[in-house]
């Protein structure tokens, strides 16, 4: 996943990976005040670990920058919403007009 977070289009990418918009769903919901462990990202989006680390799908959003990765040293690594990210404003502007639209 790291070596390719650039296809075609936007909605290509989403559909190119199949947990991944579980992930972003479950992203918009997360409370960003918290931090996150893989086995956490698992169970907050349903999706088994073994799966999230095969597919390397929470790496993909970390690279797109909507989830920020910490790696202190010595302790397991943990993640964090990004606030900030344009990705993830566009993915709550695309929720809030299907709401909208319904």
């Amino acid at each position: 996943m790291q070596s390719d977070t650039r296809a075609d289009s936007g909605w290509g990418f989403v559909a190119e990976h199949d947990s991944m918009a579980t992930i972003i769903d479950t992203l918009l919901e997360l409370d960003p005040e918290e931090t996150y462990t893989r086995s956490e990202l698992a169970d907050e989006t349903g999706i088994a670990l073994k799966t999230l680390h095969l597919m390397d799908d929470v790496d993909g959003v970390v690279d797109l920058g909507m989830l920020d990765k910490h790696h202190p040293e010595d302790e397991e690594v943990y993640y964090t919403v990004n606030t900030d990210s344009p990705v993830l404003d566009a993915a709550r502007e695309f929720e809030r007009a299907v709401e909208e639209n319904r």
